[in-house]
């Protein structure tokens, strides 16, 4: 065995910034399922963000076409308050956002307590599928939406 090599059967311990890491993921993505229970979605499927006083989408306002994000918070609220069906109505993208926030939301404790280095997310098997997934999702979304709104 060389002398730099880590031996399977000791521990790994994680690093502050490594726990303050996965601390601000954790509570970055609390927080937003707390906003997306909180908000009210919009029945027009697009506008829900502007409960938080952001402005309205200025994609849709200058082409009058929506853009690649519009209703992805509408969305995110329908599925959090328990409508999957309305969710994707407002934005099929969005509601595959917020299943693969779900998957996050239970990956994150265990990995944290299995002391997973936070970077080890990247190179899970499923990482890179499920990316490229909802990025594909995204972007058929929003060409089926230009061509048909």
């Amino acid at each position: 065995m060389e002398g730099n090599s880590i031996r399977a059967d000791v521990p790994r311990r994680l690093s502050v910034v490594e726990h303050a890491a996965y601390g601000a993921a954790c509570l970055t993505l609390a927080a937003v399922f707390i906003l997306a229970a909180w908000l009210r979605p919009d029945p027009s499927g697009l506008g829900t963000h502007t409960q938080l006083h952001l402005p309205p989408c200025g994609f849709y306002q200058v082409f009058h076409k929506p853009c690649p994000s519009c209703g992805m918070t509408t969305a995110f609220a329908w599925m959090i308050h328990g409508h999957p069906v309305r969710a994707v109505r407002a934005q099929p993208a969005g509601a595959a956002v917020f299943v693969a926030a779900v998957l996050l939301a239970f990956y994150l404790p265990w990995a944290w307590a299995k002391c997973r280095p936070p970077l080890a997310l990247l190179d899970a098997p499923a990482f890179l599928p499920i990316v490229l997934g909802l990025i594909v999702i995204i972007l058929v979304v929003w060409a089926v939406r230009m061509v048909y709104s």
